[in-house]
């Protein structure tokens, strides 16, 4: 229970943070640990989305605190590395999350500041699937495994590199959809322009190996086991081709733009479980 608990908390940070940089709040409170000089700020809705956000973040923290004690005491061997990762991490995003206020925002520091809330995410995913107890912790980088494992880590970068092109105000660099001003290539490369574009390409071929991810799962007996996750992780990917078409239409929504992010979340959270399904069935225990 507490592991779901974690795990939706840092759902909900995440996509709350990702509503708070649409409506261009993130310097409504511009002090930190305080939010407008006081414990309890003004009413206003910028101020209210920044302040419920570190409220959030302070909730999640103590939670996932409390499942990284737990687990380091039921984990076994090398498997209590996660845990100490998770509040080291943890540690490491509160100080980020200082920095990115008083610095004013700066891009890459708020982009370091996103990778690390998925990667703390993750780790709550994984401590919330393996007990300890009823399911020793696992880890294998064997077979499938290995597969699973890299196309998340390319929708982990594909995250990351959309968290830039929206920090660097790069979000509408190309004005239309599927095409980039115009064409299939656009015709000026502007840094702007470069960076969403670049976007848009690594997200073609994220959808291109999750395609054929899907087709393995169809046809190839090793990973037949997992054709139900990869049936949801193909219509997920569908789904977010259109939801990427849509933050450029309504031009950067932040209703699309989180919506965006929730399903991105979600499909690292399928591709976990299939890495953690193959997992357990090669490796009992994580020495």
């Amino acid at each position: 229970m507490l592991g779901r608990v974690t795990v939706g908390l840092f759902f909900l940070l995440l996509v709350w943070g990702n509503l708070v940089a649409g409506l261009k709040a993130g310097l409504a409170c511009p002090d930190w640990p305080l939010c407008q000089g006081k414990v309890l700020p003004p009413f206003r809705v910028d101020i209210y989305m920044e302040f419920l956000h570190r409220v959030i973040a302070g909730v999640a923290a103590v939670s996932l605190a409390a499942l990284s004690w737990r687990r380091f005491r039921d984990y076994r061997g090398g498997a209590k590395a996660v845990p100490v990762l998770a509040v080291g991490l943890l540690a490491a995003e509160i100080g980020l999350g200082g920095a990115v206020v008083l610095l004013r925002l700066p891009v890459q520091l708020t982009t370091v500041h996103f990778m690390t809330g998925i990667a703390v995410f993750l780790l709550a995913v994984y401590m919330a699937t393996f007990d300890g107890v009823r399911t020793p912790a696992a880890f294998s980088l064997r077979g499938p495994a290995a597969l699973f494992l890299g196309v998340g880590g390319l929708v982990f970068l594909l995250a990351a590199l959309g968290a830039y092109v929206r920090h660097a105000d790069a979000g509408l660099a190309c004005t239309d959809w599927p095409s980039c001003l115009g064409g299939i290539i656009p015709k000026v490369l502007t840094p702007r322009v470069l960076i969403h574009f670049s976007h848009r390409v690594l997200a073609a071929l994220v959808f291109l190996t999750i395609v054929a991810l899907y087709a393995a799962t169809v046809l190839d007996p090793r990973f037949r086991e997992n054709r139900g996750l990869g049936t949801a992780l193909l219509v997920l990917a569908l789904v977010q081709v259109g939801i990427g078409g849509l933050v450029v239409l309504t031009r950067l929504s932040f209703l699309a733009t989180g919506l965006h992010l929730a399903v991105a979340l979600g499909m690292l959270s399928v591709i976990f479980h299939m890495w953690a399904r193959e997992a357990r069935r090669r490796s009992p225990d994580l020495l």
